[in-house]
């Protein structure tokens, strides 16, 4: 353990009087020479303007070497917090402090249940499980990552970290091969729905009336190709995502190709926006990699040496995120001991793991015991229950060993569409659609990743059976039954999270798609660019028209307008009218229209939920937009089973509640309300979230957080700007990477992050890059030459090699 006092002291009171000097800090990064234990060969990093390193090497070991150096300097801390999620192991760092939950009536929740939760999650031991698969090119790149980590940390004294290790008082730890992988299942884990989602299912089909509005299937609109368990866990789950900053599920994506055939290249455009939580430092980490087999530019998040969203010479791809039904609960028939479940007829012993949790400021560890039943084999945690509730257990598909870092690797050095598509079949979690084009011309569409066989269970339901046979998964669809599309007629691909096809393998119609506005209006504005240029694509990523407004405000406002008696309610209907459905962060009526579906959520499919199933109105809208299908349906169908009454009266009520609102809160003229007044950024970083004294001061102090930051855009448009329904407006989920490549010129492909390539706070590039991306401005998202004669290139040779001592910076 380094002696962190003193280096923390130094750090704080320079930072301090930086900042009482209006000083900004501009830590720039390491240039010169460094002999490094673990290399053979000598690795160059060079850093474009913004700092995003391109990283060269004469084979692939070394080259992970550079990754892990390179990331080590820009986002050690990301990759330290998240491991440690990922391990159970945040009241190690933190304590067991309470999480605040905004309304989610848990029963003090803490670090400490975050981190018994985790652990039962087993992520570690199923990445040591995935690490004996790793093939060898795999296991070098690997292991030469964790040389280069741990040799850049090796070298650094207490005060070179990023600051968040000083003021926790705690050092880095060795970084591991498997660790990559870890981080691997965590992402995965972050980006599935099942678990959060299914309690709340259970609830609502519980309820006659209650399952009209279960997410629909969604099968008549626009395609990519033509009792519960209680819910405890799983709001624990999301409560800790948000408070970390990480949100939880309900995150979506944009991405989209065009053929030759409609670009004025001639060669496809491939186009893609991820939305994920905003945060700082960005869960993106943009790189550009060359070794003698991989030569590749593109996105990857932190711990990971591969490109996960990008391009090489000849390929580019996209991905959104699937939607899907890739876990199940299971009710679990225990004996009146609890230490046996039943299978197939049998009894089978309940498995245990003792746990320890290191608690920072408890002198001795809490022990725990960790309790598991087999599914197929696969070991799944026996969850937590309230005493007289069933027992439970879950199954996820991540809880498997699969090979996906070798597809990963596949797929970044793939020379046409054939070689990338081949790459897809190790894609495990999470379930991605890929849609993927070469430079011959040829694009596709793949579903990638895994998903459960549960062709024996008779009804859809949200819990299964346990001990019943015919509730087991049957394995897996097989590559060959996954949807793709290769070339299609009409020249164009469209994904947004929308239902993938019409006709689908009975594991994949439980998806939990998005509502069909943004792939609706993707598809509509692409017919109208015949001859597509990068600049029309742009202009297509930052389109803020809502078609959930549209038909909101035709089916309920415009129907409603010659019988109202309000006169604030025949204002509002007024301007939502003569309104062009824009969500302009000037626009007064996008503010008015929000106010206005905020009530009629809270006048009208609140009481429905709550006088059924109190709670489940906070549980189900704050998936973000897991409910907004059904809940529309139900609205603008005025469905009689759910509203007897009929929805006149609430229109005009819900209108003059809207009115008042809006004079309330941005003041008597119509003609001065923003939507951008209301719907506001502010990216946030870990420690910036905390509410106490000593929290805010660190963020004042070394300017972690940025905003807030006036937005267009909704949860509904293609330009992102989401936000949880049950609390408005602050933007949480939007395009966090946005991503344009011509395949007829890939060199003039664009791209940019929403925050920089820096974690620390004191880079001058920890947030160079979000003045550009608040104008929806891109960058070059081109290679740069080895920077031989470049004297701002960090030059990393084997420990032992000649080095002049007036060249060396160690």
């Amino acid at each position: 353990m380094r002696q962190h006092l003193l280096p923390c002291a130094r750090l704080l009171l320079a930072t301090l009087g930086a900042r009482i000097c209006g000083v900004h800090s501009a830590l720039a990064p390491p240039v010169g020479v460094r002999r490094l234990p673990g290399l053979t060969r000598e690795v160059r990093i060079r850093r474009d303007e913004v700092g995003i390193p391109h990283i060269f090497a004469e084979n692939l070991p070394d080259l992970g070497f550079g990754v892990g150096v390179a990331m080590a300097q820009d986002r050690l801390w990301q990759m330290e917090a998240m491991r440690l999620l990922a391990c159970g192991r945040m009241a190690e760092l933190a304590g067991d402090r309470r999480i605040e939950g905004g309304g989610l009536h848990l029963a003090g929740p803490s670090l400490l249940a975050v981190d018994q939760f985790y652990r039962s999650l087993r992520l570690r031991g199923v990445a040591e499980e995935e690490w004996s698969q790793v093939s060898d090119e795999g296991r070098g790149l690997l292991e030469g990552f964790a040389r280069g980590v741990n040799a850049w940390v090796g070298q650094c004294r207490p005060g070179d970290l990023p600051p968040e290790f000083l003021l926790a008082g705690i050092d880095p730890e060795p970084w591991r091969p498997e660790d990559s992988l870890l981080i691997g299942k965590l992402i995965g884990w972050l980006l599935s729905l099942s678990f959060v989602a299914k309690p709340i299912l259970a609830a609502l089909a519980a309820d006659p009336i209650l399952q009209r509005l279960r997410p629909p299937h969604l099968a008549d609109g626009p395609c990519i190709v033509g009792r519960g368990p209680a819910a405890e866990p799983a709001e624990l789950d999301l409560l800790a995502r948000r408070a970390l900053g990480l949100l939880g599920p309900g995150t979506g994506s944009n991405s989209w190709v065009v053929g030759g055939g409609r670009t004025a290249s001639g060669k496809p455009i491939l186009c893609n926006d991820p939305h994920l939580v905003f945060g700082l430092p960005a869960l993106w980490y943009p790189m550009a990699l060359s070794a003698p087999t991989h030569r590749v530019i593109g996105a990857t998040m932190p711990g990971i040496p591969g490109v996960l969203i990008g391009r090489n010479d000849r390929v580019a791809w996209g991905t959104t995120a699937v939607m899907a039904d890739d876990g199940d609960y299971y009710r679990e028939t225990l004996d009146a001991a609890g230490t046996r479940y039943l299978r197939d007829g049998a009894w089978q012993p309940v498995e245990t793991v003792e746990a320890t949790f290191q608690v920072r400021g408890r002198p001795a560890p809490v022990r725990g015991t960790l309790r598991y039943v087999r599914h197929e084999g696969v070991l799944c945690p026996l969850l937590p229950t309230a005493e007289g509730e069933a027992a439970a257990s879950y199954r996820w598909v991540g809880f498997e060993a699969w090979r996906g870092l070798d597809g990963l690797l596949a797929m970044n050095r793939a020379g046409n569409l054939q070689e990338f598509a081949s790459a897809l079949e190790a894609l495990a979690v999470p379930a991605q659609n890929l849609v993927a084009a070469d430079t011959t011309g040829a694009f596709g569409y793949y579903c990638t990743g895994k998903f459960p066989r549960r062709e024996r269970v008779r009804e859809a339901t949200p819990v299964l059976d346990g001990s019943d046979a015919d509730h087991a998964w049957g394995g897996y669809l097989s590559w060959a039954e996954q949807p793709k599309a290769l070339n299609p007629e009409d020249g164009m691909i469209v994904t947004a999270n929308n239902r993938v096809a019409r006709d689908l393998p009975r594991a994949l119609t439980g998806g939990f798609w998005e509502p069909p506005y943004r792939a609706t209006r993707i598809a509509s504005l692409l017919g109208d660019c015949p001859k597509a240029r990068i600049q029309d694509m742009a202009r297509i990523q930052l389109d803020v028209v809502s078609l959930q407004s549209a038909g909101v405000v035709a089916s309920l406002v415009r129907p409603a307008r010659p019988r109202l008696t309000e006169p604030r309610a025949r204002r509002a209907a007024d301007l939502l009218m003569a309104w062009d459905h824009r969500m302009d962060a000037d626009s007064s009526a996008a503010a008015l229209y929000h106010l206005f579906y905020h009530e009629l959520l809270q006048r009208r499919i609140r009481p429905l939920l709550e006088a059924r199933a109190p709670g489940l109105f906070h549980r189900y809208l704050s998936t973000l937009h897991l409910a907004v299908p059904a809940v529309d349906t139900a609205l603008l169908t005025d469905d009689p089973v759910c509203f007897p009454a009929g929805a006149m009266d609430r229109t005009e009520e819900c209108l003059t509640a809207a009115w008042d609102a809006a004079v309330a809160r941005l003041g008597s003229d119509p003609a001065r309300w923003r939507w951008g007044d209301l719907h506001r950024l502010t990216l946030q970083h870990m420690l910036g979230r905390g509410g106490g004294t000593a929290m805010r001061l660190l963020t004042w102090l070394f300017r972690l957080n940025r905003g807030p930051f006036p937005q267009a855009g909704d949860g509904m448009t293609i330009n992102l700007g989401a936000f949880l329904l049950t609390t408005p407006f602050a933007t949480a989920v939007g395009p966090s990477y946005r991503q344009i490549v011509d395949l007829g010129a890939p060199e003039e492909s664009r791209w940019i992050i929403a925050g920089g390539a820096s974690g620390d706070p004191r880079s001058r590039h920890y947030a160079d890059q979000l003045s550009l991306w608040l104008t929806g401005e891109t960058r070059p998202m081109r290679f740069l030459d080895t920077g031989a004669t470049d004297r701002n290139v960090l030059r990393l040779t084997p420990a032992g090699a000649d080095c002049a001592s007036t060249s060396c910076m160690l």
